[in-house]
């Protein structure tokens, strides 16, 4: 295996930008389906019917994303890196504009729901190839060192969910400073403007001089040797790990999915308690950097797939929970919501790790090297969990009869939690059942086949110079 070179400076280089991205970009998935049906005016079925459009088509982007980069030539920057420095824009301008308050100035609620949906657009096709491209970055610095791999990921997961303590702490605070400041629906886009600059910078002074040193400039040539895109799919199809890995992915992101827009509606509409959740996500910050920390040695004694069950199990617990007990008692949303938060941290951990260990097993057993198809692969859950999810959190809004402005009543109320804690538990479920009886890779394995691929790489590479 190679030895490490990768310094911790540029380990924080290359994490932190990723950590902050997330205080850009998680306000229009954790607030933007309130602030359309309750500043834009927009139908929840309408939501519901626009939002299931758009990730539809964002799902169809996140198919191609690997694709598109492996074939992608630049003079000036890797295959990598020429992705992450566009999305980085996509993603500031994308995130901002979908939270902008349109209603000042266009009449019509279907036009400013339209207007919504392309910088929703804007942002998750950027993220189909970011996300793809991070991961890449993160194998380029680390070379074949499994334990730099596990550094990267760990780390990046540790980062964020420090980050995500600050964000919880000022995202609602400072909504509501900039509300009064700029008008109450405004103090939305003023946040997001105001955590933008800071991740742009942090973007250009850390990130990019990090993967301009590792991720080099391919040639015409190198970029024309790449498979095809028949080739690279075919890849991923035969792959039996990499179809289990993205199955319970898939679950958990849509149970994920449906729960974190609910948790706004939970506070904001059924509690009446809004300024609360500042307060939650908080703590939940401060346990899932816990969780992140210990992560590394839960793994080490029960192994990836391990922290996978412990996770699941996790869910399955708080989700019920919330259902059974967070109407009535706020201190079970907030146990819960951490719990939650704490298998979050736990597969963040390794996310990356998992899909590059599945993109590895591939290689071996192939001889051919689609990895980068991998790190697409890791995409898909997440599109899938906005698209289902999503589109599941308006038309069940709409289901149990919610409208903007209605009086909360004990039915509604009951049917509400059903749909925030029971559905997500279902697809917590499904898996953990995944996970237990049809994930088969070890970390021993998954070492072992990644170690073979680099020998088999170096003997071609020196076959070539022969």
């Amino acid at each position: 295996m190679e030895k490490s070179r990768v310094t911790n400076k540029e380990i924080m280089a290359y994490a932190l930008p990723g950590a902050v991205s997330a205080m850009v970009h998680q306000p229009p998935v954790q607030y933007g389906m309130m602030f359309m049906t309750d500043y834009l005016g927009i139908p929840a079925a309408a939501m519901g019917t626009a939002m299931l459009i758009a990730k539809l088509l964002d799902y169809l982007v996140s198919i191609f994303a690997g694709s598109i980069i492996e074939k992608t030539h630049s003079n000036k920057h890797g295959k990598y890196a020429f992705w992450m420095r566009l999305t980085t824009y996509t993603l500031f301008f994308g995130s901002l504009f979908q939270l902008v308050d349109t209603s000042n100035f266009i009449s019509s609620p279907i036009v400013r729901l339209l207007v919504v949906s392309i910088f929703y657009c804007c942002l998750h096709f950027g993220m189909n190839f970011r996300a793809t491209s991070q991961g890449g970055i993160l194998q380029r610095m680390a070379g074949t060192s499994m334990e730099d791999r596990k550094r990267l990921n760990a780390r990046q997961a540790q980062v964020a969910a420090a980050v995500t303590i600050i964000s919880g702490a000022t995202t609602i605070p400072l909504i509501e400073f900039f509300g009064r400041q700029f008008g109450e629906a405004n103090g939305y886009a003023v946040m997001v403007l105001t955590f933008g600059v800071v991740f742009l910078a942090l973007s250009y002074f850390l990130l990019f001089p990090v993967m301009k040193k590792y991720d080099l400039p391919r040639g015409r040539e190198e970029v024309a040797q790449t498979p095809s895109v028949g080739e690279m799919f075919k890849s991923i199809i035969t792959n039996k790990q990499m179809i289990v890995m993205f199955l319970l992915t898939t679950a958990t992101t849509v149970g994920s999915q449906i729960y974190t827009p609910l948790l706004a509606y939970y506070f904001r509409v059924v509690t009446g308690q809004f300024s609360v959740m500042a307060l939650l996500l908080t703590i939940r910050g401060i346990v899932g950097f816990f969780f992140s920390l210990i992560a590394p040695p839960i793994a080490r004694k029960v192994g990836k797939k391990g922290a996978l069950i412990l996770g699941s199990v996790l869910q399955i617990i708080s989700y019920l929970g919330m259902w059974l007990l967070g109407l009535n008692h706020l201190w079970a949303m907030f146990v819960f919501a951490c719990l939650i938060q704490g298998s979050v941290s736990i597969n963040a951990c390794f996310r990356v790790n998992y899909f590059l260990d599945c993109g590895e097993y591939g290689y071996y057993t192939t001889g051919q090297d689609n990895r980068t198809m991998a790190l697409t692969v890791m995409n898909w859950p997440i599109k899938i969990g906005f698209l289902v999810g999503g589109s599941a959190v308006g038309y069940g809004l709409a289901l149990i009869g919610y409208t903007a402005g209605m009086e909360i009543t004990a039915d509604f109320a009951s049917k509400f939690m059903a749909l925030l804690g029971l559905v997500p538990a279902a697809f917590s479920v499904i898996a953990l059942l995944l996970t237990v009886f049809s994930y088969k890779l070890t970390d021993e394995q998954a070492e072992f086949y990644a170690r073979e691929n680099a020998k088999r790489e170096a003997a071609l590479k020196q076959a070539a110079l022969s």
